[in-house]
């Protein structure tokens, strides 16, 4: 018999390593969620905050050239105030992704802040800032009216 386990041992062995294993691979599992997570807020924040600087420099050149001698002197073109517009819903945005990084920093994102569950992936891929599940999400929204 050399230095073989006998089949008994063996199986014990093993049998009592699988649930550490499955415990293990859970977590690694959570972390690379967690990763890829974080990579797609960053990301999305990176790319906010680009829109936002071309779309506030383009809004100084405009007015800049509207102020120039010879213009007519636009001044409050209806295009100026939606582009402002959408520069407020984008830094709304980006406050809710850095507001999102922050519950990753703290462990509780991807957490539904209703009723405690994990948001599904395709909701935090589609809205990474999403605080609750869709069902929470829905009650939270008729509560509102």
């Amino acid at each position: 018999m050399g230095g073989f386990p006998k089949e008994g041992l063996w199986l014990r062995s093993r049998q009592e390593r699988s649930p550490v294993s499955e415990r293990d691979q859970a977590e690694t599992d959570l972390a690379n969620r967690g990763a890829q997570l974080l990579g797609l807020l960053t990301e999305r924040r990176g790319r906010l905050a680009a829109q936002i600087r071309r779309a506030l420099a383009e809004r100084r050149e405009e007015s800049q050239m509207r102020d120039a001698p010879g213009s007519h002197g636009w001044g409050a073109a209806p295009e100026g105030n939606i582009s402002l517009a959408m520069v407020a819903q984008q830094q709304q945005q980006l406050a809710q992704i850095d507001t999102a990084i922050q519950r990753h920093q703290a462990g509780t994102y991807g957490r539904c802040v209703g009723c405690g569950d994990e948001i599904p992936l395709p909701r935090l891929q589609a809205l990474p800032f999403a605080q609750r599940c869709a069902g929470c999400q829905e009650e939270w929204e008729a509560e509102k009216r």
